[in-house]
């Protein structure tokens, strides 16, 4: 469970899911782990999310999506 990572665990399943969505390969499964991430405390796994809700990149866009990422970001920093 992500939960249970190390900061330093969370840093790198973050990098390896926005290297995936920037690559469009398997993106679902990528904001499923940025979500987890972010969910265990990271950051800029949230914000990231805030703006590919906001933006409606590859994602529906939500903005209610996009302001619960936004506070979670706000929140960790």
């Amino acid at each position: 469970m992500i939960q249970h990572f190390t900061q330093h665990e969370l840093e790198h399943v973050y990098a390896n899911a926005v290297n995936t969505i920037q690559s469009q390969k398997n993106f679902q499964d990528a904001v499923k782990e940025l979500e987890e991430v972010a969910k265990a405390g990271h950051g800029k796994a949230a914000l990231f999310l805030a703006e590919l809700y906001y933006q409606g990149f590859r994602v529906e866009r939500d903005s209610l999506k996009a302001q619960y990422w936004q506070k979670m970001a706000t929140l960790q920093a």
